[in-house]
């Protein structure tokens, strides 16, 4: 339970107060996180937050503006579910002589308790229903009293969906410069400090009439008033201080804001003000105490001196910069569009969106395929060079009566900004255009974004001949093919869905909505179907039915939840209707998935009627991806030196990191929210593929290791059987070079930068070392080869030549002893006449014979002998 009694605890005691004002306080509970947007909305329609806990604070209004916020989030929270318990009671504001806030509530209203709600719920005080019925479309329903709730008879809020319950609250500044308009050095002065005010006005998108040297301005929202003040007062101690960058001149002028009250906007307004302008403070902007309360912590509320005392908040008061507050501005929300692309008497284009043509007249009909190029293109400029194409777009387009052939030359043959921000705003709204449909008839794909780049051929002849008579603007002979083509394919969706364009550019929408419902029946897959549902919500949208629009886009989305396109069409919706505030979420998750939609959102001119309120909380994500983007530009010489330090110059991964760089650096000179995202994103992904590749090469280090220290011990064995060791003397220094280097790898931290590289050049080295170990290790094996191979077939032959020789000894005295036994014959006859002759002879040829026979045999037994000797070896060194 959460209750209202530990909110009051924070509030200040005042013994005395200075002044009282009888308000509505609202006490606010919610489940899980509390959407920004509704704090938003809270602050705009003139809430302060005067009390804060986790899931409930407590909110102050003055006016009866804050039944018509919380019936904003009524409605809202019927699009959009959420769980926010919601109770409006009277309220009395006490304000101290110190100007400290707190209140004062009945004593039933401080015991109350309440569980965390689980749907969206306003309950009011049955004393404000008067107050309620009074303001157009509210009524009230009397509702069963919550447990823990005050028994006071409480009622619901019952507003009507149709009405918008825009806030009351409106203002008009009037700034008027001290001293003699006659003068030349007030001419001198005021017109070079008001070019400064002209620009900042244009920046903020205000309007302004001048009577004499008076300025009269109107401020239409509480968030446009507080950056209006911020920036005014920022401007002023700029100039005022007068730096060195500006070439401006100071001059003073008294300001104040004063509430519309039903006061036309003309110069009879500063008469109808009830302010002694002789003895306004200079450069302090004067409001009423309960304005200058709203406008936030970054202000400071100075009371003034002049007229009679200040005893209620509508007494005037002057405000300034509190010490410590920055100019909070960045240029994302300086980004002005050009009157030709915003400006317009049609209703908005189905394909671009623009007020100054119709459909069938659009420049977008002659593009072709979706081209991420454009949105690349945008994001590789300064986000200032925005403005200066949409100035580029105004100049080449004065004294053109053809707005949308100018359009079409600069889309087609623009080379400057000018031609870049036109691509772009041109492909904002490219799902909606002829040339997506061109897409989805070829696509092979299943679901977007990712489908859609699979593409077919086309197939058939009828239907493209169709697409191409529609796309040169040949209305008859398209409608012929068209009606043919949907006789001959009546289970096609690609004739019904090109007659919706047709019917479309004809001005049918009731029609053409009709034939994209059948398109949707008769495709098959997701992207095809959600494709079909997208264009019925872009109908609906551009008939002025944002929350029906809202409704379709969301179905879409479902079909396809990868697809950002639905996503921002919703948010853009949000805008249209009047929810600026619960859009920008929206915003941000788009933009956090993909940051092209940043620029996309600055230059859109859709978002006319929430641009400022919208661009300004932009702001905020320009600044912290600037910060981040300065922060880790600032770190890129190190991670360049980090990158040397790790891998050696040539090295395959330094290269490519070195190319990489340069595109980063590349980056880091572009000032644009796509840039900074891309540098911030990119430097991190570096990071962790040098961490990843490091982490790589000391597994491949420990491998090449192994294989190394295999290699050494292959080596050193081949080595050992070497007859003549004392010539090894240069084998032997590389052998030992090379073993040190291994055991001196395997005993460091390779995790460490200068050990790493050095472990890099020692194996480049043991590499070399190695190769010329087994170049040597040729002429070795056969040097012992051959020793081996003569000492197997010295001993065949000795073993041979000695049996040789004892049979050519005894063959002679035998062939003596046994010849008397034999008859006599001529060649025993001269054997033993010359025998000693014969001896010699027989003993060549028997030496002759027992080395071919030893050579063969030695030829025969080498390699099994070779490879006995080194396994023994090999379990030798083993067993050691």
């Amino acid at each position: 339970m959460y209750s209202i009694s530990s909110l009051f605890e924070n509030f200040p005691v005042v013994s005395h107060s200075r002044m009282v004002n009888r308000g509505f306080g609202v006490w606010m509970v919610w489940g899980d996180g509390l959407e920004d947007s509704i704090v938003r909305s809270m602050r705009d329609f003139g809430g302060m937050l005067m009390s804060e806990e986790p899931n409930q604070a407590y909110w102050f209004f003055f006016s009866d503006d804050v039944f018509r916020v919380v019936a904003r989030l009524e409605i809202w929270a019927r699009l959009n579910p959420m769980p926010v318990y919601i109770q409006v009671m009277p309220a009395t504001l006490l304000v101290d002589y110190n100007l400290d806030l707190s209140l004062k509530v009945d004593g039933e209203f401080t015991t109350q308790e309440t569980a965390l709600p689980t749907e969206f719920e306003i309950i009011i005080h049955p004393k404000l229903s008067d107050t309620v019925k009074a303001i157009a479309g509210l009524n009230l329903e009397d509702v069963r009293t919550p447990t823990g709730i005050s028994k006071s008879g409480w009622q619901t809020l019952v507003p009507d969906q149709g009405l918008g319950y825009d806030s009351l609250q409106n203002w008009y500044f009037i700034l008027i410069p001290v001293g003699n308009p006659s003068d030349k050095e007030f001419i001198k002065g005021w017109r070079s400090f008001f070019s400064e005010v002209q620009v900042m006005l244009q920046k903020l998108g205000i309007q302004y009439i001048t009577s004499d040297v008076k300025v009269i301005l109107p401020i239409a929202s509480f968030s446009l008033l507080r950056t209006f003040l911020r920036e005014l007062l920022m401007l002023i101690n700029r100039v005022r201080n007068n730096d060195q960058s500006e070439e401006v001149t100071y001059w003073p002028s008294v300001m104040a804001l004063v509430p519309q009250m039903n006061m036309s906007f003309n110069d009879e307004v500063i008469r109808k003000v009830n302010l002694d302008w002789d003895k306004l403070t200079p450069d302090c902007p004067h409001l009423r105490y309960r304005d200058a309360f709203l406008l936030g912590s970054d202000f400071a509320v100075n009371e003034v001196r002049f007229g009679s005392e200040q005893e209620n908040v509508d007494g005037w008061c002057h405000v300034s910069l509190k010490q410590g507050v920055h100019d909070t501005s960045s240029a994302a929300i300086s980004v002005t569009i050009s009157r030709r692309v915003s400006v317009g008497e049609m209703e908005d284009c189905f394909y671009c969106g623009m007020k100054n043509h119709h459909p069938s007249e659009c420049p977008s009909r002659t593009l072709e395929g979706l081209d991420p190029v454009v949105w690349k293109q945008l994001a590789a400029i300064d986000n200032d060079k925005f403005n200066e194409g949409f100035q580029n777009i105004d100049l080449q387009m004065q004294g053109k009566e053809n707005v949308v052939e100018e359009f079409s030359r600069i889309l087609h043959k623009g080379k400057g900004y000018e031609g870049i921000v036109t691509r772009s705003l041109f492909a904002i709204n490219a799902i909606s255009q002829l040339r997506t449909l061109y897409m989805v008839w070829r696509c092979r794909g299943k679901e977007w974004p990712l489908g859609i780049k699979d593409q077919g051929p086309e197939e058939g002849e009828l239907i493209w001949s169709a697409f191409e008579a529609m796309q040169n603007g040949s209305r008859s002979e398209a409608e012929t093919l068209i009606k043919n083509a949907m006789i001959r394919f009546s289970r096609s969706f690609q004739p019904r869905s090109l007659m919706a364009f047709y019917e479309l550019e004809g001005g049918d929408l009731e029609q053409a909505y009709f034939y994209w419902q059948e398109a949707e029946r008769l495709c098959y897959s997701p992207l095809q179907q959600g494709y079909f549902v997208y264009l019925q919500g872009r109908m609906q949208e551009v008939m002025g039915e944002f929350g029906e629009a809202s409704d379709i886009y969301k179905r879409a989305q479902n079909m396809c939840p990868e697809w950002l396109e639905p996503q921002y069409r919703r948010a853009v919706c949000m805008v249209k209707m009047g929810f600026a505030e619960q859009a920008i979420s929206t915003f941000q998750n788009i933009i956090e998935k993909d940051p092209h939609y940043f620029n996309r959102v600055a230059i859109d001119p859709e978002l006319d009627r929430g641009r400022l309120t919208v661009l300004q909380e932009m702001g905020e994500l320009w600044e912290i991806a600037e910060a981040e983007a300065k922060e880790v530009a600032s770190g890129m010489d190190t991670l360049s030196s980090d990158i040397a330090q790790w891998f050696e110059e040539g090295h395959e991964f330094a290269d490519e990191a070195a190319r990489f760089m340069d595109r980063m650096n590349k980056l880091a000179k572009i000032k644009n929210y796509v840039a900074f995202r891309q540098l911030t994103s990119g430097i991190a992904r570096l990071t962790e593929e040098i961490e990843k590749r490091v982490e790589y090469e000391i597994k491949v280090i420990n491998k090449k290791l192994e294989i190394y220290r295999e290699e050494l011990l292959d080596v050193q064995r081949e080595a050992s059987w070497f007859p003549f060791p004392k010539l090894l003397t240069e084998f032997n220094s590389d052998f030992n070079y090379c073993a040190d280097k291994i055991y001196w790898i395997k005993t460091q931290q390779l995790n460490i930068a200068e050990t790493f590289r050095k472990t890099q050049r020692y194996l480049d080295r043991i590499d070399d070392r190695l190769k010329k170990l087994r170049k040597r290790l040729v002429t070795l094996r056969v040097i012992r080869d051959s020793t081996l191979f003569i000492m197997l077939l010295g001993r065949s032959f000795i073993w041979l030549e000695v049996v040789f020789l004892g049979l050519a000894l005894l063959c002679i005295p035998l062939l003596i002893y046994y010849s008397n036994n034999f008859p006599p014959n001529f060649i025993v006859d001269m054997i033993i006449r010359q025998k000693w002759e014969f001896q010699k002879g027989l003993i060549l040829i028997l030496s002759i014979l027992a080395l071919a026979i030893a050579a063969f045999r030695a030829a025969v037994v080498f390699e099994k002998k070779k490879r006995e000797l080194f396994l023994i070896d090999d379990g030798k060194d083993d067993e050691d």
